[in-house]
């Protein structure tokens, strides 16, 4: 119970990163402290860029589970972060874009929880890939 609660603590604190991220993309494009932010996600949830466009999704969540039942949520905080992090990488924006949808896709086909947000955010990245 206390891992399962830390481990919810942690999930919570890596979505304020992510909120951070989303208002300075909004906000101006300060691309040293998206970076930071960026890259302090990825630590947290133990992987990088270069390993979420290369797996399956099914590698994504088998890495970011860690036995904890949190790979649903984990993959989904990866998938907001790629997102994020193509509007900062032109020439793989649209891989990055598939990528992030991908993985929101199999989240919300595996997740026990309907997300009116996740569908939205789908919708987000097929507008930006078209």
């Amino acid at each position: 119970m206390l891992k399962r609660d830390f481990i919810l603590v942690q999930i919570e604190e890596l979505g304020k990163v992510i909120a951070q991220l989303i208002s300075l993309r909004k906000v101006n494009n300060d691309a040293a402290r998206k970076t930071e932010s960026i890259r302090q996600v990825y630590s947290s949830l133990k992987t990088d860029t270069a390993f979420l466009l290369e797996a399956t999704v099914e590698e994504i969540f088998t890495r970011l589970d860690e036995g904890g039942r949190t790979g649903l949520l984990r993959m989904e905080i990866a998938a907001y972060t790629l997102l994020e992090e193509s509007f900062m990488h032109p020439v793989e924006k649209e891989q990055m874009l598939r990528k992030a949808k991908a993985i929101l896709e199999y989240v919300q086909m595996h997740d026990t929880t309907f997300s009116i947000e996740r569908l939205e955010k789908i919708s987000e990245i097929d507008s930006l890939l078209i």
